[in-house]
């Protein structure tokens, strides 16, 4: 074994890569779109980026309840 990663990992990592960074891009677009402000569209897409299986999950229940 040589150390070096497989091809299958770089793969998935990639992947995986390119579904959090796409998803915190549509959550930024969608909070825009909902009239939230900038700093909280920020805020929701680098919690999706960086949590993306709890994110999703929260941003679905709270995406149409104005919190403050």
């Amino acid at each position: 074994m040589t150390g070096e990663p497989s091809t299958f990992s770089l793969i998935a990592n990639y992947f995986l890569l390119a579904l959090f960074g796409g998803s915190a891009v549509l959550v930024f677009w969608d909070t825009r779109r909902r009239g939230r402000v900038l700093s909280e569209s920020i805020a929701w897409a680098l919690f999706m980026a960086f949590m993306f299986p709890l994110a999703i999950v929260v941003y679905i229940y709270f995406r149409k309840k104005k919190l403050l």
